[in-house]
């Protein structure tokens, strides 16, 4: 058995995000729109493989582990959801 590691490069891009809310539970995100060097790129989220809760202070701040299928490769990268601003992030990838 081989084990593979994952390198993810850091981002840091604030990202559209369309997501579904639900009462006392957190976000869960659907599908993303950000910008490379001048290309948009709309991902759909696979699926959610880890979610951790991260609080600062009275702020809920969530960091999603996730995969998606982005050209013919399965990518696994990490969305951060900040809950004081309202705004998502594409943090790694």
């Amino acid at each position: 058995m081989t084990i593979g590691v994952v390198l993810m490069k850091m981002v840091n891009a604030t990202v559209d995000m369309i997501a579904v809310f639900r009462k006392k539970e957190p976000p869960e995100p659907y599908r993303f729109r950000y910008n490379k060097n001048g290309v948009d790129y709309d991902i759909k989220v696979g699926k959610v493989v880890d979610l951790k809760k991260v609080t600062y202070g009275n702020t809920k701040n969530y960091v999603y582990t996730c995969s998606s299928m982005i050209g013919r490769r399965e990518r696994i990268y990490e969305l951060r959801y900040i809950g004081s601003d309202v705004r998502w992030e594409l943090h790694k990838i």
